[in-house]
């Protein structure tokens, strides 16, 4: 049955009679009469008994005409609903990012758009670049460091240069162990050519974690040597720790953050409205 259906039923029911539900209605009597009957035959049951003064609801009719109201009367709060929220942003986001996003600038982007935005579900995912990859169908938007993904529109956010960061208190000491976090296989190439250059020994990680941030919080308590991208070097006391830019063959080494989506997202407002405010936040950064 049709919403429309339903409503002729509340009507019949409130009305008691054809020619007043049909005036109300701004339709013919006999259309009404047609429809009632095509009702009744859908459902298996006398809904109304016709007499020549009104409409007699039945046993059955009783419980039709309130599960006709109820629809009716839902129907009309979506409709308010709607209403007053057509010009809010509201509904659900679903986010994967790669680690190092998730641990360093994600937060304060999310809590901007929930400050903005507090009508809106949101779900995140934190993994590896690969990870986010492997999973794009799950999310609205992808934010990944290295490639950019195949079948997506891609923007680069930002290009992070490469230091390598040695405590002060032990410089000079080429024992220190050498810490390597999780990467592509052509990135962590170009940083053991640069290791085995810079310290003419062999490049031999003691020491591998699946994270940057991991490998951040080891450096932070004075534990070994590595490179980390820019983008988490803030805490660093320069006075503790050497940050040197890292050089191979004379360029720098780099590695280059998209966001990435399907075009047809940004009809969602609320997609829309992230990827804006990612825009705005890196712009200003």
């Amino acid at each position: 049955m049709k919403v429309d259906d339903y409503k002729l039923l509340v009507t019949l029911d409130e009305t008691k009679t054809l020619r007043r539900a049909a005036e109300k209605l701004f339709i013919s009597q006999p259309a009404v009469s047609q429809r009632l009957k095509s009702i009744e035959d859908e459902w298996g049951v006398k809904i109304f008994v016709r007499t020549k003064k009104e409409l007699y609801v039945t046993g059955e009719g009783e419980k039709v005409i309130e599960h006709a109201r109820n629809v009716v009367d839902k129907e009309a709060l979506v409709k308010e609903y709607i209403r007053i929220n057509q010009n809010s942003i509201q509904g659900n986001l679903s986010i994967g990012v790669s680690s190092l996003i998730g641990h360093t600038i994600l937060p304060e982007i999310v809590a901007q758009y929930l400050n903005l935005y507090p009508n809106v579900n949101i779900k995140i995912k934190v993994g590896s670049s690969q990870q986010i990859v492997e999973e794009q169908n799950d999310f609205h938007i992808s934010i990944v460091r290295g490639n950019r993904m195949m079948n997506k529109q891609n923007e680069l956010l930002f290009i992070d240069r490469h230091y390598l960061v040695t405590p002060k208190s032990n410089e000079g000491d080429k024992s220190l162990p050498i810490i390597e976090f999780q990467a592509d296989p052509i990135y962590l190439s170009e940083i053991e050519q640069f290791f085995e250059q810079r310290f003419n020994r062999k490049y031999d990680p003691q020491i591998k974690v699946d994270q940057i941030a991991t490998c951040r919080a080891l450096l932070l308590e004075g534990i070994g040597v590595t490179v980390l991208p820019e983008i988490v070097l803030d805490d660093f006391d320069k006075d503790k720790f050497n940050l040197d830019e890292v050089l191979f063959d004379n360029r720098p080494i780099t590695r280059d953050t998209y966001i990435a989506f399907d075009n047809s997202v940004l009809e969602l407002p609320q997609v829309k409205a992230f990827l804006t405010l990612v825009r705005t936040f890196v712009n200003a950064s």
